[in-house]
């Protein structure tokens, strides 16, 4: 069987494979590239680490899979939406934090690829990227949120379900994740329904030309589906209504 190009895929139909997706790509390495000059002017960041060395405009695109294209690029981004950040150096793939912001006012702690335990079942795990209330080492006491990308093919049911376990056990108030491929309305709403956020790149759909060739288009719909995640706080809402349920038929009301 002879393989499909990608690039050649038009808005809403199939694409091969999130990683032979080279216009998908080269617009969130585009991204990635403003996003950080962004930061330097505006924020006491001046060192940004790519793949190899300083992240500057015009850097080749690196080898590295596409889900951490989009763990940068919504790192960088979370970095812009606040009203303030510091750091001694970022490193945009791989292990990095923590990053102090100001987020409403309030202090938080951003961290990428940190390891991470669970309250309750102790295993371990590592979040792509984790907002803490202190600069302590991510965990369970001081997470708030937790930001994942999922390039998959199909993410089904038991995938989100599995999300929701994790996303109980570190006793997070936001549970955000990105999905390459957008997922069937069914599963996003069952993903609302136990207090996820999942939410679509939309290279898939009909906006993939403008999210290719419209970088501040791209950076602003990282941003703000961002934005709006922290600010409801769906995960915290869920189990807060989940525990009021439990309570009234525990009480046989």
């Amino acid at each position: 069987m002879v393989a499909v190009n990608a690039t050649s895929q038009l808005p809403g139909k199939e694409i091969e494979s999130a990683d032979r997706d080279s216009e998908a790509r080269a617009a969130l390495w585009r991204g990635i590239c403003v996003a950080a000059e962004e930061v330097r002017r505006n924020f006491s960041i001046r060192s940004l680490r790519g793949f190899a060395g300083e992240l500057r405009s015009g850097s080749v695109l690196p080898p590295v899979p596409t889900w951490q294209l989009v763990e940068a690029i919504s790192l960088l981004s979370l970095i812009l939406r606040s009203d303030s950040a510091s750091a001694n150096a970022v490193n945009v793939f791989g292990k990095t934090g923590p990053i102090e912001i100001q987020e409403d006012g309030k202090k938080r702690f951003l961290w990428a690829q940190q390891p991470m335990r669970g309250e309750s079942s102790t295993l371990g795990g590592k979040p792509d990227l984790v907002v803490t209330l202190s600069d302590d080492l991510p965990q369970p006491q001081n997470t708030v949120r937790v930001i994942e990308a999922k390039c998959v093919r199909v993410l089904d049911t038991q995938t989100i379900r599995a999300e929701f376990g994790k996303a109980h056990d570190l006793r997070v108030a936001t549970y955000f994740i990105w999905t390459f491929y957008s997922p069937s309305t069914r599963l996003v709403a069952g993903a609302r329904g136990l207090g996820l956020d999942l939410v679509a790149l939309g290279f898939d759909t009909a906006r993939r030309d403008d999210l290719i060739t419209n970088t501040d288009a791209l950076i602003s719909h990282v941003s703000n589906s961002l934005l709006e995640s922290r600010r409801a706080g769906r995960f915290a809402q869920a189990l807060q209504d989940a525990g009021h349920e439990a309570s009234v038929k525990l009480s046989g009301g």
